[in-house]
């Protein structure tokens, strides 16, 4: 039997109103007692000596499922404190369906389940079951409504994902094949949950001007199936729109005082980041592959520059990882416009990260004061601190951000209750979230006045600072006194 003790604790256990004097005794992959003195023979000691002793965080709003396969000691996650990842957001997850990029291949979710426990990721992983990649395994990239026949099979592969244990349904509606499916395909689908406590969970389908009907048709769709709706990065995109936030907020007070549990998560940031091809405005929007379109002649090419003066988002502050600059810089570089930038950056490579400024500050503390608001990272497993490997800060900062600007205004124990209990409640993770004697011993001890990122936009300076060592299932994931070496214990938590 392994055992560790954690000296000298400030703990918060998730049940407790406030932080508390404690040790901590760990046999194996779970916590044996909390108690003010704790002695045992044969035990590893880990001196906390007044740092915070805390549940593993939970990240309800990641996209690692293939990288962290690729980078198994997800870095990007466990020096922020992250122990448990729910993967599958945005209508993406990989996992439930065929997959072979030439590195890695499986067949469905067994396959799947067989390389990630081979390679054995640093995170523990929970799935959401994705609605465009159950469309597309169902109808490819179509731009047409399901038939009866094509509705069916996506039911049938959503129960499976349930089955096997997903946390439940996501949709990612300004992506393909999504973008093509109408609310009424999203009902039929979710309509599977039905008498389950599995999450809906959306990248609603507009964030902007049409964003009220857009949060009309996800609550909808969430109360054709479980009743569960987790809004995705919860904002509102450019700024003649901020001042729809207070509507948006009362639709979601208005739901949850019908009934319906509405929770968010939200990156501590205003710039957001996705593909480049969210730059395009109508019509081009719908084309999946407009890098080739583009490479077929000089005109597609200046009917795209000349619509790209409508684009949906501000090209010129637009930051592409891969350059490390604006679009606006990359024009004045070349004496070309911002729009012919665009254009030519589109055809390069039209799935290309790139990061938007788009958001208010104010709203940004007026979401994160939400009693319902987690922290998400809305990121994947990259490597730290290559600007080669890099899309936004948020990978790799957002929960010493989210707690640096919530503790300021919500209190310790209360930012921490949102990065762990309330997390590991809403997606039913068994026997994570809390420090309680049974429960698996996902624990971080960190330095609060310390644990912070200095991360920006140039993908330097990723790695978060305060953070003294992470347990995941009972074992010493990350020490601050070694950062080199990262155990990978995590495991795949089933929900059922």
């Amino acid at each position: 039997m392994s055992r560790i003790i954690i000296k000298n604790g400030l703990v918060y256990d998730g049940i407790a109103p406030q932080l508390f004097k404690a040790d901590i005794l760990i046999e194996n992959d779970k916590i044996a007692d909390i108690s003010p003195q704790i002695t045992a023979s044969e035990a590893e000691v880990l001196k906390a000596d007044g740092r915070i002793v805390a549940p593993g965080f939970i990240d309800v709003h990641a996209h690692s499922e293939v990288r962290k396969l690729k980078y198994p000691e997800n870095r990007t996650k466990i020096l922020q404190g992250v122990t448990t990842e729910v993967d599958g957001n945005c209508g993406t997850s990989a996992c439930f369906s065929g997959f072979d990029n030439g590195e890695f291949q499986w067949q469905d979710f067994a396959g799947y389940l067989e390389v990630l426990n081979r390679i054995r990721s640093a995170t523990n992983s929970v799935f959401m079951a994705g609605h465009n990649s159950l469309r597309k395994n169902v109808m490819g990239l179509k731009n047409s409504l399901p038939t009866s026949e094509e509705l069916l099979k996506m039911q049938k592969l959503l129960a499976a994902a349930l089955e096997a244990g997903a946390a439940g349904f996501s949709s990612g509606l300004t992506y393909f094949p999504g973008k093509f499916s109408d609310s009424a395909e999203l009902q039929a689908i979710a309509s599977v949950m039905k008498g389950k406590e599995k999450v809906y969970a959306s990248h609603i389908r507009n964030e902007a001007g049409d964003i009220l009907a857009a949060v009309d048709e996800a609550l909808a769709i969430a109360r054709s199936g479980g009743g569960y709706f987790q809004f995705s990065h919860l904002k509102t995109m450019f700024k003649p729109n901020w001042h729809l936030l207070d509507k948006v907020l009362e639709k979601i007070a208005e739901a949850q005082k019908d009934g319906l549990r509405v929770t968010a998560d939200r990156y501590p940031y205003i710039y957001s980041a996705t593909g480049l091809h969210q730059i395009l405005p109508p019509p081009f929007d719908k084309n999946n592959n407009i890098s080739a379109y583009l490479r077929e002649s000089f005109r597609h090419q200046s009917e795209v520059e000349a619509a790209l003066k409508h684009s949906p988002r501000d090209l010129a502050s637009t930051i592409l990882a891969v350059h490390g600059k604006t679009l606006g810089e990359i024009a004045a570089e070349q004496n070309i416009s911002v729009e012919k930038a665009a254009m030519q950056c589109l055809m390069e490579n039209n799935t290309q990260a790139a990061a938007y400024l788009a958001m208010s500050p104010e709203n940004l503390q007026k979401i994160l004061a939400l009693p319902y608001v987690m922290p998400g990272t809305d990121g994947i497993s990259n490597q730290l601190d290559d600007a080669t490997d890099f899309i936004h800060p948020r990978a790799a900062g957002t929960f010493p951000r989210f707690f640096r600007m919530v503790s300021q205004s919500c209190g310790i124990v209360e930012t921490l209750r949102r990065m762990t209990v309330l997390p590991a409640q809403i997606f039913r993770i068994p026997y994570r979230g809390i420090l309680k004697k049974g429960f698996f011993a996902d624990v971080v001890i960190f330095d609060a006045d310390n644990f912070d990122s200095r991360a920006g936009y140039d993908g330097k300076e990723q790695t978060p600072t305060g953070m003294d060592k992470v347990l995941v299932n009972g074992k010493v994931a990350f020490d601050s006194a070694a950062p080199a070496v990262i155990g990978r214990y995590g495991r795949y938590l089933p929900i059922n």
